[in-house]
């Protein structure tokens, strides 16, 4: 039984929601930062980089005297009244259409504890000094503004509380420049509340499609809380954005390499054919199936074809023939000399990128399917880095759950 629960959420008003909400301040480079705080007073990214003669928050020399201003700008824009708080909790129901395509959920918050016990599940490790960092973020500031992306079994209950509000006015209906429209609804009728609550209720798990370093730094700064006594119900709970499986898209990861490992083109294509069959393909070559992956090196695309099945994700696949024992990769968290390029951005990003580059080769995989990510999860098992590209991707301070 999974204890899924409404919030009294901090959120933009309703004439300023397009102007607070951003994406994470990380998908900007330093100029698009600078630009975005100098042109728009109301933008979140005021709040979470207060100072704007920094670039990143890990650069500073004091995380803790930076999250410390995070803080007061925070409440700077409570008493400004950008920012207005909830009068009594309510569910959120938050549709995101991008390419047609849209993406309808409830934000709510989730218990820490169904986390701890395996109800959420994951199929990521996280890296601690990160999570260490943000329970230091959450610990100062006190809210939680990137809901962790969950992934539900569908519910003909959620559906019919869904088919009720987007027949009506939205509390917020904007689209971006990136032309995704953001909609959300709030769901503060007891009788719904309850419905919703029960229907999650019923379910024996979750599982986290994006955020694992969220969930579980939300999870740690609950336990810190109840060691040292500070428990509050609201650090209990993580703020979430939950969807029926079939509603999460799943794109695949690309790799791209910068240099050959000092090998020449044909010595890289001789140890590729010992385990893969290696032919030329057409232009911006897309796998068409698990164990099938592209390549694109010095202007040419190849189709790479196992030669013996692996019971493994594909990126492991290419780790364990490719990126480690032919390239030289062996931490695809540290090594400078590999990068990633999400699924939506195509075969045409990664040939954009070794051009560019004028040298390397870059690997184009076949996505991970849902069923996949959930087996790895149910057996407790790990998938390698920057293995999915999940979408939709959410922006920051559209609401926002106090701890």
């Amino acid at each position: 039984m999974l204890s899924v629960a409404p919030f009294r959420a901090v959120r933009p008003s309703r004439d300023k929601a397009h102007l607070v909400a951003t994406r994470s301040y990380v998908s900007y480079t330093t100029r698009q930062l600078r630009d975005k705080l100098t042109e728009n007073p109301f933008s979140f990214l005021h709040i979470i980089h207060p100072d704007m003669s920094a670039t990143k928050l890990h650069k500073t020399a004091n995380l803790e005297d930076r999250f410390v201003q995070v803080r007061k700008k925070y409440e700077r824009f409570l008493q400004d009244e950008i920012l207005i708080r909830e009068e009594k909790p309510a569910y959120y129901i938050y549709r995101q259409t991008k390419g047609g395509h849209p993406f309808t959920g409830i934000i709510c918050a989730v218990s820490v504890q169904d986390y701890l016990e395996g109800k959420i599940k994951i199929h990521e490790q996280t890296l601690a000094k990160r999570e260490e960092t943000f329970v230091k973020y959450l610990d100062t500031t006190n809210i939680n503004a990137e809901p962790v992306l969950l992934m539900s079994e569908n519910s003909h209950v959620i559906e019919d509380i869904f088919e009720k509000y987007l027949n009506t006015r939205a509390e917020y209906d904007f689209t971006t420049t990136t032309k995704a429209r953001h909609q959300l609804w709030i769901i503060d009728h007891d009788d719904d509340i309850k419905k919703v609550t029960d229907a999650y209720a019923k379910m024996s798990a979750l599982y986290i499609a994006d955020g694992h370093h969220r969930s579980s730094s939300s999870a740690r700064l609950a336990q810190m809380r109840r060691d040292s006594g500070k428990q509050s119900n609201a650090s209990e709970y993580c703020l979430a954005y939950v969807l029926a499986e079939t509603n999460v898209r799943i794109y695949e990861y690309n790799r791209i390499v910068k240099d050959l490992n000092g090998l020449s083109e044909e010595d890289l294509l001789r140890a590729l054919s010992q385990s893969f069959y290696v032919n030329e393909a057409p232009s911006h070559y897309k796998p068409m199936g698990k164990g099938e992956f592209s390549m694109y090196l010095n202007k040419q695309w190849y189709a790479l074809n196992l030669k013996h099945h692996e019971n493994k994700l594909d990126a492991q696949v290419l780790s364990d023939l490719v990126l480690q024992p032919i390239l030289g990769i062996g931490d695809l968290r540290k090594d400078k000399r590999i990068s990633f390029l999400e699924g939506p951005k195509g075969m045409e990003g990664l040939k954009h990128a070794i051009d560019k580059n004028k040298g390397g080769v870059a690997f184009g995989l076949f996505p991970v399917a849902i069923q996949e990510i959930k087996h790895i999860a149910d057996e407790h098992l790990t998938m390698p880095p920057k293995s999915t590209w999940v979408e939709p991707k959410l922006r920051s301070g559209l609401v926002v759950y106090e701890l």
